[in-house]
């Protein structure tokens, strides 16, 4: 079965924020192999998207709970090896932007996820809140 086109550029867009600070930690390509397993990529496939590294035509999510799971995700990577670097906060702003969240919310969305992956909160607990605060 051929890869869904947004997971490959979900992907693409984690194994970027894992470059954003010039430095690919081992914790990091754990991460993006973990998240990349449990989304339906083979190591194989993995491999291949990591040697190709281009990145592919931007499809956002479309619903909510997609947006904030692939944010969160973004977050997962950015705290990986234990420091958020300036880099890696911009470029999730940036994918929060282009997920199409308004701008006056964008840095406390930003701010809200970084912080639950810090403290490596479950996907479904963020989720929860989230909705909770709608």
């Amino acid at each position: 079965m051929p890869l869904r086109p947004e997971l490959k550029t979900h992907f693409l867009n984690l194994y970027h924020m894992a470059l954003a600070d010039e430095h690919v930690d081992i914790r990091e390509l754990e991460l993006l192999y973990r998240i990349g397993e449990d989304g339906g990529i083979n190591r194989t496939e993995i491999e291949t998207l990591i040697m190709q590294a281009e990145q592919p035509v931007f499809i956002s999510p479309t619903t909510l709970s997609e947006k904030i799971s692939y944010l969160y995700d973004l977050s997962l990577m950015a705290c990986a090896d234990g420091k958020i670097d300036e880099a890696e906060q911009k470029l999730l702003i940036r994918f929060c932007s282009l997920f199409g969240f308004k701008q006056e919310n964008v840095l406390s969305i930003c701010e809200y996820l970084l912080g639950e992956a810090a403290r490596n909160t479950p996907i479904q607990q963020v989720l929860s809140n989230v909705s909770k605060n709608l």
